[in-house]
């Protein structure tokens, strides 16, 4: 087995909320160490990817904007492929979804900007913690009228401190109810992302090894496309769950501190 590139997921992996998780810092200096390429994957559609990287600065981990693969801008990226430039996206979500599509050369605005008859080519939705009933009503109204109904991700809930909180998955179910309709989803465990990592790394998948806390994203997300898997019990899978997602990591960690062990496994040291 080879490895050249180590790809984290971030939220119950390398941070929950403003904690850093035990032996995440020991973890990444660990892939460095090693002389590996470095990559931040993340489902989190709130943030810009400057953002993600200032927070993990401000942490105490390596980061560059260039380094962070998150599912805003990926969702942005697959709209240029799909709709024309310059289109009408109207966003369910936070504002770093909304600086992503603008960025991607799309007139963008939250579903309550253009509550009216005005046609969007796509209604885009992640995570918005200012969810309201006159939201979720414009977002459905737009997907009547014909806009393509796109989802940043479906993860139900995500880890803070001491606790689990809704996720974006828990708002695009309640606009997937009220349309009768399931989204296209571009964050893990969907191949987009993955597309998108191989191609900004130039690392194919068999030389890709993927750390995350869920199985049902993270470990789902790398199996499907052959990368290896590592499954970390510091978010919100344990050890218990493998049996239940039908979905096996190639490996477990207690934490990132073994992950230098690992690697060291992995490059035959």
């Amino acid at each position: 087995m080879t490895v050249g590139l180590v790809a984290f997921d971030l939220d119950g992996v390398l941070y929950r909320g403003r904690q850093v998780v035990p032996g995440a810092l020991q973890g990444v200096r660990a892939v460095l160490r090693h002389g590996l390429l470095l990559r931040y994957v993340t489902n989190n559609a709130t943030l810009h990817r400057a953002a993600v990287a200032e927070r993990l600065q401000s942490m105490g981990f390596p980061a560059t904007q260039e380094q962070v693969l998150g599912s805003a801008a990926a969702t942005a990226a697959w709209l240029q492929d799909h709709i024309s430039p310059g289109s009408l996206v109207l966003a369910l979500g936070e504002a770093g979804l909304l600086r992503e599509l603008k960025e991607a050369g799309f007139e963008a605005g939250h579903v309550l900007e253009n509550a009216g008859d005005r046609p969007a080519a796509a209604v885009v939705v992640g995570l918005d913690r200012s969810l309201t009933y006159g939201s979720l009503a414009s977002a459905q109204h737009h997907v009547f009228q014909g806009a393509l109904f796109v989802a940043t991700n479906t993860d139900n809930t995500f880890p803070s401190e001491g606790r689990l909180l809704p996720g974006a998955g828990a708002v695009v179910a309640a606009v997937a109810a009220a349309v009768s309709k399931q989204p296209t989803v571009i964050g893990k465990p969907g191949l987009g992302k993955a597309e998108a990592l191989r191609r900004t790394t130039g690392v194919g998948y068999e030389d890709t090894l993927f750390v995350g806390d869920r199985l049902d994203t993270d470990i789902a997300f790398g199996a499907k496309v052959g990368m290896k898997t590592a499954l970390v019990l510091t978010g919100v899978h344990s050890q218990r769950d493998i049996s239940s997602y039908g979905v096996e990591p190639d490996f477990v960690l207690t934490d990132l501190r073994e992950l230098a062990r690992l690697l060291d496994r992995l490059s035959g040291s």
